[in-house]
């Protein structure tokens, strides 16, 4: 079985190969750049490449754990576990130390390739390898880290059906890893829902939701409807004559502990504290870039392309593993961002203006205001604009208010979701968010759990209550609806709303 990368992507070949239990090896190739991925029962075990820095040799040197002179004195054996036998069989490779830095090695060719989206690939069910050597493999974390680091256009790309549903798979739990916007579109999917309610749901860029979907599916949080499948159900038996031939090691391999820090000793991060230090203190695009504000295009071009060559994650994949690692991540997630937002003309205007409100929004001398110069920051959150924390939610949240005066629904909804996810917590976030969801009628099923939410935060508030019973009296179930005005005037007897809404049911019952 065989074809291209543009057509099905590495990371969907993996999902696609975990899901069927499959074992064979997985070739691919982008120019003169190969790799092979090692598969048993759908799970990957090994993986090589003939990219020089993804080699064991590379790997040994850098960390000093075998002199140059050592190696010379070896022929270069046709793959890295014949390196790594014959340095065990001179004694000059612990097997502890093999192990590790050998699963190092298999999680950054991963890393590396998973960003490939040209090239051809090709699976062949009869190779096996024949090397003991075994390792586990975080898939899972590695795919959706791939989807949050491929091109928005490339991603964009494996959307095709507006329509197409996505539901929450049961068999599968979110980790502490998974970013704020990731676990809030997560904790929407209570039911199967299509792309374009998950979207409007999201308030994000249509392009960012596509990025936390795909990331989630190909992580198995999310099941989607259409896939493009590449293999047969069915995997073919193994013909031991034509199996792989791998020169194998000393004995089996398994990933290294949590408490093997030694790699932490590379230098080849230089000195990244005042870098993390200044990304800490960003509160704008144009500081995470460093740029004023007036900056041409051609100085956001070149303030990228210089971070990029200075701090792109591929960089750092001798660290991968590591907590160094995951934080150069997360701070090149944010330069990407930042880049993709200034970069385009009309994304930048908006969110000019989005900061130059926000900014006045911290500067005005409102009681709410005060309380933000007082109050902790929460976490920031990626896909937010302008100052993290209370004050930016209680300033979206103020936006998306007024857009829900002025009826312009699809800006409510985006800033409404932002307050939601800053502050999930917040009753009044979460009931507003749901009214501007219920305004959509393709989104008005969506509304009902944010206004659930906000009850069940404030199951005292009368208003709340009234509004979950319009969203019923809207979708027609009059039984609900005439529940939640009777227990709204059980807090409140003189709720008008309430009174309103029980005069709408009993004509209705007479017409």
């Amino acid at each position: 079985m065989k074809g291209k990368l543009a057509d099905q992507p590495l990371a969907e070949l993996i999902r696609e190969i975990g899901l069927k239990s499959l074992s064979g090896t997985l070739r691919i190739e982008q120019e003169r750049a190969q790799a092979a991925i090692y598969f048993e029962s759908g799970q990957v075990v090994f993986a090589a490449s003939n990219v020089r820095t993804l080699r064991l040799r590379e790997y040994l040197t850098k960390r000093n754990l075998v002199s140059e002179d050592h190696l010379n004195s070896f022929q270069s054996p046709a793959s890295d576990l014949g390196l790594a036998a014959a340095l065990s069989a001179k004694g000059l490779l612990r097997q502890e130390d093999t192990n590790a830095v050998l699963a190092t090695l298999v999680n950054d060719i991963l890393r590396v390739t998973l960003l490939w989206t040209e090239g051809n690939w090709d699976f062949n069910e009869r190779a096996r390898l024949s090397d003991p050597v075994r390792f586990k493999v975080d898939i899972g974390n590695l795919l959706r880290e791939a989807a949050h680091r491929l091109p928005l256009k490339f991603v964009s790309m494996r959307f095709r059906n507006p329509g197409e549903t996505f539901s929450r798979t049961t068999n599968s739990s979110p980790s502490g890893a998974l970013l704020p916007s990731e676990s809030f579109m997560l904790s929407r999917l209570d039911a199967p829902s299509k792309v374009e309610e998950l979207v409007a749901l999201s308030g994000l860029r249509e392009l960012d939701a596509f990025r936390i979907l795909y990331g989630l599916t190909l992580a198995g949080f999310v099941t989607r409807e259409y896939w493009q499948n590449a293999f047969r159900a069915v995997a073919a038996p193994p013909d031991k004559s034509q199996q792989a031939v791998v020169t194998p090691s000393q004995g089996p391999a398994t990933q290294p502990t949590a408490a093997d820090n030694r790699w932490d000793s590379v230098h080849e991060d230089g000195n990244l504290q005042p870098f993390f230090d200044r990304l800490s203190k960003a509160t704008s695009h144009y500081q995470v870039l460093d740029l004023p504000l007036n900056a041409e295009p051609a100085e956001i071009k070149d303030a990228y392309y210089a971070l990029a060559r200075q701090y792109h994650p591929d960089i750092f994949h001798g660290r991968s593993g590591t907590p160094i690692h995951s934080q150069i991540s997360s701070a090149f997630a944010r330069i990407t961002q930042a880049y993709e937002t200034l970069a385009s003309p009309q994304s930048r205007a908006t969110y000019d203006a989005s900061l130059k409100r926000s900014k006045s929004f911290e500067s005005s001398s409102s009681p709410m205001a005060a309380h933000n110069k007082t109050s902790s920051p929460v976490e920031d959150v990626d896909y937010d604009v302008g100052t993290p924390g209370i004050g930016q939610a209680e300033h979206s949240f103020n936006e998306g208010l007024g857009a829900l005066k002025q009826g312009r629904i699809n800006a409510a909804v985006a800033h409404l979701a932002a307050a939601s996810r800053l502050i999930p917590q917040d009753a009044r976030y979460r009931a507003h968010y749901g009214r501007a969801l219920a305004a959509t009628e393709k989104t008005r099923r969506l509304a009902e759990n944010e206004i659930k939410a906000a009850v069940t935060l404030d199951p005292n508030n009368a208003a709340y209550r009234v509004m979950l019973a319009e969203l019923y009296f809207d979708l027609k179930f009059h039984r609900r609806a005439q529940s939640e005005a009777d227990r709204a005037l059980a807090i409140e007897p003189n709720n008008a709303q309430a009174h309103t809404l029980l005069r709408k049911l009993e004509d209705g019952k007479h017409r």
